[in-house]
């Protein structure tokens, strides 16, 4: 995307952000272990914890299986944002109403460093940032607010249902990028639902043997920059404008 990124949105269309980690554990059940740890670093800031089906799958199973091995089994909630913990992963999640960059990477930072002081991660593998935001646009317009063009068999798709996945590559970094038009959602704890287009970015910046913790921190902001430089790209003119962006002066 060329020229200035917005330093906000006035009607943020922002679902959920999520932090992940995932690394290779020096102890068993880190999902037993941390958050006792978390209870007591974090001040009691997440006082529910929720045990997530993964927590019921024998470890032996869970093993024989990448996508069972890196889910989270228990989720401590505080208001709009949770920790989630596994035995190899590690999140934030961040629902709306979006806390803003500012906050939510002080807290990825917080948790970040709790969990490096626990001695549990022996390495790590990677992480990313997610972004999941709802375009609430007329149904008649599906993914002609997006800067993209579809076409199939001579036929170009507007306003007809799309499910697209695809993956870019961007200076070492790959963003997971899923297109769901139209799509529903129901908002937790409510019985609203929205409608609209949806636009989930998930950015993954895969991490060396040798790459540290500090390492990993130093790449989060450009992480968070590249994803929100692909969010902005994806939008048509029109569609930013009816966001009202906000720029710094």
């Amino acid at each position: 995307m060329a020229g200035k990124i917005p330093v906000r949105l006035r009607k943020e269309p922002l679902l959920e952000a999520i932090w992940e980690i995932r690394f290779t554990a020096s102890e068993q059940s880190v999902a037993e272990l941390l958050p006792g740890v978390l209870f007591q670093r974090l001040g009691q800031r997440y006082r529910k914890l929720v045990k997530l089906p993964a927590w019921y799958i024998p470890p032996h199973l869970a093993d024989q299986d990448p996508s069972l091995a890196n889910s989270p089994k228990i989720r401590l909630e505080n208001a709009n944002q949770a920790i989630l913990v596994g035995d190899r992963v590690i999140a934030l999640s961040c629902r709306r109403p979006y806390s803003g960059w500012t906050k939510f990477s002080a807290d990825i930072r917080a948790l970040a460093e709790v969990v490096h002081t626990t001695g549990f991660v022996q390495k790590l593998d990677r992480f990313s940032l997610q972004y999941i935001d709802l375009l609430q646009v007329p149904q008649q317009i599906g993914i002609d607010c997006l800067d993209m063009k579809l076409k199939l068999a001579q036929r170009e798709v507007h306003a007809e249902p799309v499910h697209l996945r695809t993956e870019i590559q961007d200076n070492g970094l790959v963003h997971l990028v899923q297109i769901i038009s139209p799509a529903e959602v129901r908002m937790p704890g409510t019985q609203e639902r929205l409608k609209g287009v949806l636009v989930d970015i998930d950015s993954i910046q895969l991490l060396g043997s040798e790459d540290s913790w500090e390492l990993a921190e130093q790449r989060l902001d450009q992480v968070h920059t590249a994803s929100k430089r692909l969010f902005f790209g994806l939008l048509t003119p029109e569609t930013l404008r009816a966001l009202e962006p906000v720029y710094e002066e």
